[in-house]
Parts: C-alpha cells; sequence; structure tokens
C-alpha cells in the first residue's frame, strides 16, 4: 500500500519532492484529494486537521493510501463535507502577515502525525 501527499505547502514540498504539488489554495488540494478517493485512494490524515481556527489557513496537505480498491465512502463522505466548509469560508480574507505562521501550523501537523503513524514516511 503506498502512500501519497497532496499538498499546496511549499515545506511539506521541501521535505517530500514526491508529493503532489497543487497550486491554489485549500478548495484545490481537497477537489485534487476528491479525484484521488474517486480512484480508490483513502484519506490516512483527516483534511481538516487541527482546530476550528485553522479551517482559515490557506495551506493543506493531506496524506492518502493507495488501495487501488472499491471507492473508500468513509474518506468520500470525509473530503466532501471538507469541502463544503472550506467552501464557506472562501470568501474570508487572509492575514497575509500569517502566512508563514499557516504555513508551519499545517507543516507541524502533518509531521505529527506522519510521525504517530510509525514514521509512514522518511
Amino acid at each position: 500500500m503506498g502512500m501519497y501527499i497532496v499538498t499546496n505547502n511549499p515545506m511539506i514540498l521541501a521535505l517530500h519532492p514526491g508529493a503532489k504539488r497543487v497550486s491554489g489554495g485549500p478548495l484545490e488540494v481537497l477537489s485534487e484529494c476528491r479525484k484521488k478517493v474517486h480512484a480508490g485512494y483513502s484519506l490516512v490524515t483527516y483534511p481538516l486537521m487541527g482546530d476550528i481556527h485553522l479551517l482559515a489557513n490557506p495551506f493543506r496537505t493531506v496524506i492518502l493510501a493507495d488501495k487501488k480498491g472499491k471507492v473508500d465512502i468513509l474518506s468520500l463522505r470525509w473530503i466532501e463535507e471538507s469541502i463544503e466548509k472550506i467552501h464557506s469560508l472562501a470568501s474570508r480574507p487572509k492575514d497575509v502577515e500569517s502566512l508563514k505562521d499557516y504555513e508551519t501550523l499545517d507543516f507541524e501537523l502533518v509531521q505529527a502525525a506522519m510521525n504517530s503513524n510509525g514514521g509512514i514516511f522518511p
């Protein structure tokens, strides 16, 4: 079972150059993840990691597992719900001064998930 990272976070891409780079914001990342779920991947990390304040984070990283099987209904439900939540926030302006902080928070959440999962990535 292979792992697949989808992100728009430059810090993740620097550490994991094999990750799928997505241009755009969280909606574009989640749309790419939805395509992968429809292709038989399942979510390893929840698309909205962190607390409610991080929903506005313009950086998003999601890890999926390549199971190449039937569509994982739970993963599909989570990705659809996440898209709806992010879409409802899309019109809110982002504080440009906080972009580096948001980038770092996304990075740290993903690293914590990787480490708690037995170091699934090098």
